[in-house]
């Protein structure tokens, strides 16, 4: 069975750029401090639109992942 692609609306597609490019900030942010938290966090920017399928969980997901490493450096 083959799937059929279609064209992201607008608001996904938009989600996409903004989540690889706070992906990429955070990704050189973590390299050059060597904090893992933020590289990790940046990694994770980047991939994970590629699995998650949904605006509304695209949403959620880079809320979190967006929040994770200040969330993380205070404990």
């Amino acid at each position: 069975m083959v799937r059929e692609w279609s064209m992201p609306d607008g608001l996904t597609l938009m989600l996409y750029i903004l989540t690889g490019v706070g992906g990429m900030a955070y990704f050189v942010y973590g390299k050059k401090q060597e904090n893992i938290a933020f590289l990790a966090a940046g990694v994770c920017l980047c991939v994970y639109p590629y699995v998650v399928s949904g605006t509304a969980a695209l949403l959620l997901v880079g809320i979190v992942l967006l929040a994770a490493p200040f969330l993380l450096s205070r404990m």
